[in-house]
């Protein structure tokens, strides 16, 4: 899927600063490692939930995973946009993201492989180029 507003970082935008990050390969969720353990999490969180522990680092999570399950919403409260996909995607580690996927929602499939990708959200209000996270098929990412 190809976007015509350009994706633009902000640094008062919670959502960058947070959990989206931009290098020179494109973007990629930041999650937290737990010292104790090392359990890896998404969102970042104050305490591991494997152990209790508040001594997490942060880190790059993978930009590859595969598609868990998802769901096409068509009825969302305003400002969204409809029909949008969302779904779980599992990252190497252990790691379950809950994300907007892109791509044809007729040629989904569970187990497919997905890579992260910045795109402007689907939210009518929202200003234009702030980069929300989506997740999109492999096999479609150039169409």
């Amino acid at each position: 899927m190809e976007f015509e507003t350009p994706i633009v970082p902000r640094a008062n935008d919670r959502l960058s600063a947070d959990y989206l990050r931009f290098d020179g390969a494109g973007a990629h969720l930041v999650g937290q490692r737990c010292e104790a353990c090392g359990m890896q999490l998404f969102p970042k969180t104050g305490v591991c939930p494997g152990c209790q522990s508040e001594h997490l680092t942060d880190v790059a999570l993978p930009r590859n995973g595969t598609l868990y399950s998802w769901s096409v919403v068509h009825v969302a409260p305003k400002p969204w946009v409809t029909p949008y996909v969302i779904g779980y995607v599992d990252l190497p580690d252990d790691v379950r993201v809950f994300a907007h996927i892109g791509g044809d929602p007729q040629a989904l499939s569970i187990d497919m492989p997905v890579s992260l990708h910045a795109a402007p959200t689907v939210a009518e209000e929202r200003e234009p180029g702030t980069p929300l996270f989506t997740f999109n098929p492999v096999s479609t990412e150039n169409s």
